[in-house]
């Protein structure tokens, strides 16, 4: 509930049911706060989709180590978030 309520404050652009799904499942996984300060929020305020789209990849290090599993879950998040 937390991850959603701040995808719905953080974000103004229009988002179909996939895209907040995903950016909801993103925000669960990197919290709020770095959600609030990322690219990827700044862009898709704007509108433009795609290159937020571009950024969801880049969430893949935890400790600074890139992890197999962030890297399936973001590309996962990515084509829902890019799917109709």
């Amino acid at each position: 509930a937390h991850a959603e309520y701040s995808v719905g404050r953080l974000i103004c652009a229009e988002l179909t049911h996939n895209m907040f799904s995903a950016l909801v499942s993103l925000c669960y996984n990197i919290g709020s706060g770095n959600l609030q300060r990322s690219t990827l929020r700044m862009k898709l305020n704007r509108g433009q989709y795609e290159d937020a789209a571009d950024e969801l990849p880049k969430w893949r290090r935890a400790g600074g180590v890139i992890l197999a599993g962030l890297v399936r879950r973001r590309a996962a998040e990515q084509r829902l978030f890019l799917s109709v």
